[in-house]
């Protein structure tokens, strides 16, 4: 058995060839690439699918009905009172909208007051 030790084998035994791990590390990569964007294709297509069925976009009763009361609120005259931190209340008016715009547009055109300025007597 001495002898055994001394001779070497005739198959490669401790070191594989390079073209077969080449081969097999780039098809294994090439594999997992396409697993992985085919998942992510899948996941992203079934959640399409849920949003799709799961979110309407009808509005709810509720919601239209505040925006035609606050609609409402816009076109009239109103009272109305405030209460600040402290306690005390204070009446305000809620004009109509439209109102509010023609108010605005006459004082921007209604020229300012002139104010005629003193002459310095400062020496």
């Amino acid at each position: 058995m001495s002898h055994d030790s001394h001779t070497t084998p005739t198959a490669q035994i401790d070191d594989p060839e390079a073209s077969y791990t080449w081969v097999t590390g780039l098809s294994s990569v090439i594999i997992f690439a396409a697993l992985v964007v085919a998942t992510c294709v899948f996941y992203f297509r079934y959640e399409a699918g849920e949003i799709g069925t799961k979110v309407v976009d009808v509005p709810d009763a509720w919601v239209a009905s505040l925006k035609s009361e606050q609609m409402k609120q816009l076109a009239v005259y109103e009272n109305y009172t405030v209460t600040a931190p402290d306690g005390s209340t204070e009446g305000r008016i809620r004009i109509p909208i439209a109102r509010a715009m023609e108010l605005v547009i006459t004082d921007a055109k209604t020229a300012p007051a002139k104010v005629a300025a003193a002459p310095s007597t400062t020496k």
